[in-house]
């Protein structure tokens, strides 16, 4: 097995530290994922062909990096495995940025639609006189009956109250 710097820099290691071979590669899989990467060299190994997977390392330190990996395999017409070739990407960085910006996505999210949820609640509230629990009880069933996020069934209310026409809406509910 050859590996090219960067292969030995995911691991946490330097070339030539380590002479590479097949079980160093999968004692540094986390154990998660190594039944995956097992079974996608066993298969291409059986009989060639080409695979990938986004799978997680652990680098000599204990660090846990997301790469992504292609193999193919070329065998002979007889099945016997002449070559197998492949990369190895630290995708870490931009999965880490991804879920950043997800997860701050989301965040702004909640809230911008948390006032609109308040305001249908206090409605809820007002014109079926429940407290604020129940209210948002109904709230939440309408928009599992109506398979509709819990936001827009809270705008529509809003504006139907907009319109003086809640307790119509309520009455649905």
């Amino acid at each position: 097995m050859e590996w090219s710097e960067g292969m030995f820099h995911i691991h946490g290691l330097r070339p030539g530290e380590v002479v590479p071979t097949f079980e160093l590669l999968m004692s540094h899989k986390h154990p998660s994922d190594r039944e995956h990467v097992r079974a996608l060299w066993t298969n291409l190994l059986r009989a060639g062909g080409q695979g990938a997977l986004l799978h997680r390392v652990l680098d000599v330190h204990g660090r846990e990096r997301r790469v992504f990996s292609a193999i193919q395999v070329e065998a002979t017409p007889s099945g016997q495995v002449e070559h197998a070739h492949g990369f190895m990407v630290d995708v870490s960085q931009s999965l880490r940025i991804e879920s950043q910006h997800a997860a701050a996505e989301a965040i702004e999210g909640a809230y911008a639609n948390k006032a609109v949820i308040e305001q249908a609640k206090g409605i809820v509230m007002a014109l079926q006189g429940v407290d604020a629990a129940s209210a948002f009880q109904v709230l939440a069933a309408r928009s599992q009956r109506a398979n509709v996020k819990l936001h827009i069934v809270a705008e529509e209310l809003v504006n139907a109250a907009g319109n003086n026409k809640a307790k119509e809406m309520l009455a649905g509910y």
